[in-house]
């Protein structure tokens, strides 16, 4: 019964099996076809000084932005995780939609609240007189900044939690036998977290090693460039299909060789603990808490208040509604408007976030079922290509079917933007699958249920909450792509975040701001529905 029934789910499975595998195959083949290298071409990269700069530089600004990101998260997690104020459920809330919070906005953000001529150096300026002015974009810090303060929140919410589901008899027992508070932090309670602050900044160094946007515009100079935006700068802009594809191949089998290492995909063995019990912040705790959240608060805040700001008043501070009344009118050369992107980028992120998420509930009931650990970690590899890789091998697959139409090329980024959210939408689901007890299945067998009758009303109803927070999940991160879409839009595809690209480079930051404003509205309303009744209980 066991085998047969793993049977139905990999069948169940198989299309999204299929589905993902030529979505996933087909861009890394048709690199490898436009690429007409041979080893000559492969040794001469290996040996390319410039190729190892390119490395060097990726994972270096990936390794410190995840560094620094997870040393800044660890006390106020800590905090949080010790004690209950009033404003802490509101600050983990904020800390939550981070995760909807797409790097175009904070790239605005950051022009209009650190720019040379920004809110910021405004503010400085009134201040000093005119003395004090603070050069932080188109640098180096530049881009660290901007990795921490979307990261910062990513590492605050998942430690803050696994510090909270991890008991404290251990350090109070410490305390009494007169211990010091710092070094039963760094002795006993970092020790019973590591693994959460080991995956935690993994996943941190894996959203920032294949950076494009945030390198391509705060870095403001090639020799910032990560990877995956010299692949765009020989693709796009010097034309060099042989040596970006090249690049692309190479850089592929680094990420695989990275995800094999860190083991991304692969399950995690979690220890069960007693949930600690939170001690109201009192004295000069309360005056802790209020200071905390007042420094998370001013490093979040003021880029995406300065975005508000900017679409209402012009950069000599006058009200106007120019940029509100634009959006439905012409916008940039052609005939694209902020309302025809908006159409554009809510159809993209419903259809990418639906198919990831069916895909995702076949693939996590059927590794599930079938005890494999292949399926998560497969489902895990489109992070090893990169946004820009993918938009780049679908672009040539376009070019050899010769179709230049418009739906062809909408239909290629849905394409783009499901493999993209693919392994977080199965991530989202597989703790569902696993708390589905097999006990379930077997009492429906016992009164005459049939396999399909029993998956469709007994085990995917239980899957229905993690569905939800996977399709807000997923709607988000297409919502907020543009490297994919840049790739493959020709022009005739403008989303929301791209036509927000455009308006930056343009110096339309009032456009811009109004547009961000809608983009960041609509990522907040779903991700918020799609969290709405709370976790799961576990199923037993």
């Amino acid at each position: 019964m066991k085998k047969n029934k793993s049977t139905f789910y990999t069948l169940l499975a198989l299309p999204s099996i299929i589905l993902t595998t030529l979505i996933f195959i087909v861009p890394i083949l048709m690199i490898i076809l436009r690429s007409n290298c041979g080893m000559e071409d492969i040794i001469e990269l290996v040996k390319d000084r410039y190729t190892w700069s390119l490395v060097s530089f990726t994972f270096f600004q990936a390794f410190l932005s995840a560094l620094i990101s997870v040393i800044i998260a660890l006390p106020f997690a800590f905090f949080f995780s010790f004690f209950t104020f009033r404003g802490r459920s509101l600050i983990l809330t904020l800390s939550d939609l981070a995760f909807a919070l797409p790097a175009i906005i904070v790239v605005l953000g950051f022009v209009i609240w650190y720019g040379n001529n920004g809110v910021l150096n405004q503010i400085l300026s009134l201040l000093s007189d005119g003395k004090l002015k603070l050069n932080i974009l188109y640098s180096f810090p530049a881009i660290i900044l901007a990795h921490v303060y979307l990261n910062f929140p990513v590492a605050f919410s998942i430690l803050t939690s696994a510090l909270t589901e991890c008991g404290n008899e251990e350090e109070k027992s410490a305390l009494f036998l007169g211990k010091k508070k710092l070094s039963i932090f760094f002795r006993i309670t970092l020790l019973k977290i590591k693994g959460s602050v080991l995956s935690t900044f993994i996943l941190i160094f894996l959203f920032c090693f294949p950076s494009f946007l945030i390198v391509m515009t705060l870095g403001g100079n090639p020799k910032y460039y990560t990877i995956e935006a010299e692949i765009y700068r020989r693709a796009f802009i010097s034309g060099s299909i042989s040596s970006s594809s090249l690049l692309a191949i190479f850089s592929f089998f680094l990420m695989t060789i990275l995800l094999l290492i860190t083991g991304y995909g692969r399950e995690e063995k979690k220890i069960k603990r007693n949930r600690k019990i939170l001690v109201k912040a009192k004295g000069k705790y309360a005056f802790l808490a209020f200071l905390l959240s007042l420094l998370i608060l001013l490093f979040m805040l003021p880029p995406l208040l300065s975005i508000l700001y900017r679409a209402f008043f012009t950069k000599t501070g006058e009200f106007t509604l120019k940029a509100w009344k634009d959006i439905s009118r012409e916008t940039t050369r052609g005939t694209i408007t902020g309302l025809n992107a908006i159409i554009l980028s809510l159809l993209t992120g419903l259809s990418s976030a639906f198919l990831a998420t069916e895909m995702a509930s076949m693939l996590s009931l059927a590794a599930q079922k079938r005890s494999s650990r292949l399926l998560p970690l497969i489902s895990s590899l489109p992070m090893a290509m990169g946004s820009v890789t993918i938009g780049l091998g679908l672009g040539y697959l376009r070019s050899i079917v010769n179709i230049k139409s418009t739906f062809f090329s909408f239909v290629l980024i849905v394409l783009a933007h499901t493999t993209l959210t693919l392994p977080f939408a199965l991530r989202t689901i597989m703790p569902g699958a696993k708390k589905i007890s097999p006990r379930l299945a077997y009492s429906s067998f016992t009164l005459g249920k049939g396999k399909w009758e029993t998956y469709n009303k007994v085990e995917k109803p239980l899957l229905k909450s993690y569905k939800r927070k996977s399709f807000g999940f997923a709607f988000a991160l297409s919502l907020g792509e543009t490297n994919a879409t840049l790739c493959l839009g020709l022009g005739k595809i403008t989303t929301l975040p791209l036509l927000i690209y455009k308006m930056i480079n343009q110096y339309n930051y009032q456009g811009a701001s109004a547009l961000a404003i809608i983009l960041l509205l609509v990522s907040i309303v779903v991700f918020a529905l799609s969290e709405r009744g709370g976790k799961e209980n576990a199923i037993s």
